[in-house]
């Protein structure tokens, strides 16, 4: 009974001590600036340890003794006169509501429940020691149930990656059909799971990215952490102020990671346009699993520190508001440069300009929302990716969504583009993805938009977001475009896709090659359309290349469409 006696103070102890504890951190986190995010998370892990150690001093404290239970004896217990030789005003009995101190009271009053107290936190620990044990377990399979391995281009970014963040321990990296969102596992042998879709729907420099996310946590050791910190959620698991500690050692976990990615990829606007782009396959990881994105719920605030840190403000945020919405429903560049000038000298861009992002959202009239959007791509801020990313994706007028892709075509650095290509593989509307994709073909690099814009024009269930496609890959003027569009040109299943390729590759390839593939659809495309389409690209052709395949197709081809359109364009050669 004395041990559970002691157990049962402490843990009535640990309500307050551990409340005063994170009050503490709490003061400490609002001095430290957001991007202090070591200092924050060592504080919030030191916290989290204290949190557990107090009650577990206090139980040994008193493990040895009952002194509550002796003070509330002494204090409450009535002076029995002992004989005497007469009266005496000292031997009255004292009175015991006066005497007792209120928190000897309150400690008599607790004493009989104490058992119970310890009976209730002991079946709370077991049943979430089990949830806990089922978590590992389910874990542990990750690593073997429905695993594959990855292509080598993929080994050799974790390893080059790796060397960058010198983590001498190998890391495996596999392919899952399990997870939803990459996630690491394990410390003495860590392992990276990835989504097949994270294989297939990212780029290599976003696929890089979230990589060097994951291992950040290996080098970090924040698997073994989060076990720990999982042990102790499960034994302080009835204090608000224990799960309150828990949660800000989490989201500082991410942004160290956060930050450690960001030094490795050089550009914090393209990382966070690949948090974004990976949101969308979220699901919910087993609790040891540290997944890409991290908690749900913290994606924004991680983006909006990475990308629109807190700055020093001049005057009130609700005055900055009530200038940004003027801005927007104005829509007049004189007033928006005018609000510019005026924070370059005096401090206030800043603060417009968050209240500005803050607030497009908040604009019930559309076309508030539209000039609003307008305004801020005419600034070309890389730090606008994320706000016009949503709004694009989220706006419920079409013409703002096409405004703010048009937006992100005008960004600054790389950002822009990663988003513009979000768009286009993954927005419900067609004509919205038909706009990222024609921005994508005026302002992307070949390295870039390659890959994504193939899949496009082989795969959107929209024909012309298809043929939009084909049209950015021969917009991009790149020889790395050529193969894609001859594949394209042979094997889209839509004629009408088709009939681009052979057009934008007879404009992208030397004309030797154009011969080639033009006299190969002429006479074995199962569309009339698309061998038209090629006796016209003949006839472009410099030199004369193409006159003898038109001569041949106008004396035998099958189609008399065909033939009518071959001699027709041998009329106007002569």
């Amino acid at each position: 009974m004395m041990m559970t006696h002691a157990l049962g103070w402490a843990l009535v102890d640990s309500l307050w001590q551990d409340a005063l504890a994170a009050a503490g951190l709490a003061a400490l986190l609002a001095l430290l600036p957001v991007r202090a995010a070591r200092i924050r998370y060592a504080l919030a892990t030191l916290t989290l340890g204290l949190m557990l150690a107090l009650p577990l001093a206090s139980a040994v404290r008193l493990s040895g003794t009952s002194p509550w239970t002796d003070d509330v004896i002494t204090a409450t217990s009535p002076v029995t006169p002992g004989p005497t030789s007469g009266p005496d005003p000292q031997a009255a009995p004292a009175a015991p509501t006066a005497a007792a101190p209120v928190a000897a009271r309150i400690r008599a009053a607790l004493e009989p429940a104490l058992p119970w107290v310890v009976l209730v936190w002991f079946g709370g620990v077991v049943v979430l020691s089990l949830r806990l044990a089922s978590g590992w377990l389910v874990t542990r399979q990750l690593g073997r149930v429905g695993t594959a391995s990855v292509p080598d281009s993929c080994r050799e970014a974790v390893a080059r990656l790796a060397a960058r963040l010198r983590i001498s321990r190998p890391v495996r990296v596999l392919q899952s059909a399990v997870v939803q969102v990459p996630a690491v596992m394990g410390w003495l042998r860590p392992v990276i799971l990835l989504p097949a879709s994270a294989l297939t729907g990212l780029t290599p420099l976003q696929l890089d990215a979230l990589l060097a996310h994951e291992l950040a946590h290996v080098r970090r050791y924040d698997y073994l952490v989060n076990l720990v910190q999982s042990v102790i959620e499960t034994l302080l698991f009835y204090h608000p102020a224990v799960w309150w500690v828990s949660q800000q050692v989490r989201e500082e976990r991410e942004h160290c990671c956060d930050d450690l990615a960001v030094a490795v990829c050089g550009d914090a606007h393209f990382y966070a346009t690949a948090l974004v782009g990976m949101e969308r396959l979220r699901g919910t990881p087993p609790s040891f699993a540290l997944a890409a994105t991290g908690p749900a719920g913290a994606l924004m605030g991680r983006i909006r520190r990475l990308v629109a840190p807190v700055q020093v403000e001049i005057f009130p945020r609700w005055m900055a508001g009530v200038i940004a919405v003027t801005i927007a429903l104005g829509g007049g560049a004189h007033l928006a440069s005018g609000t510019a000038a005026t924070g370059d000298r005096g401090g206030t861009r800043p603060a417009t300009l968050d209240s500005l992002i803050h607030r497009v959202e908040a604009l019930r009239n559309a076309a508030a929302r539209h000039e609003a959007v307008k305004t801020l791509g005419s600034r070309r801020d890389p730090r606008m990716v994320p706000p016009l990313l949503a709004i694009a994706q989220q706006d419920g007028d079409e013409e703002v969504q096409h405004e703010a892709v048009k937006a992100l075509g005008k960004v600054r650095g790389g950002g822009g583009v990663g988003a513009l290509l979000e768009i286009a593989r993954t927005h419900p509307d067609p004509g919205v993805r038909r706009k990222a994709v024609k921005m994508v073909g005026e302002v992307a690099t070949a390295e870039a938009a390659l890959g994504v814009l193939e899949r496009l024009a082989q795969r959107d269930p929209d024909v012309e977001v298809q043929q939009e496609a084909v049209e950015a890959l021969g917009h991009l003027g790149s020889p790395q475009a050529i193969a894609p569009l001859a594949r394209l040109a042979r094997a889209q299943p839509n004629a009408e896709v088709r009939d681009e390729a052979v057009e934008q590759y007879a404009r992208s390839a030397a004309p030797e090659s154009a011969l080639v593939l033009l006299v190969d659809r002429l006479a074995n495309d199962s569309s009339s359309d698309v061998q038209v389409e090629a006796v016209e690209r003949l006839a472009d052709l410099p030199d004369g290349l193409g006159i003898p395949a038109l001569r041949e197709a106008a004396r035998s081809h099958p189609s008399r469409h065909v033939r009518a359109e071959a001699r027709r364009r041998l009329e106007d050669y002569r």
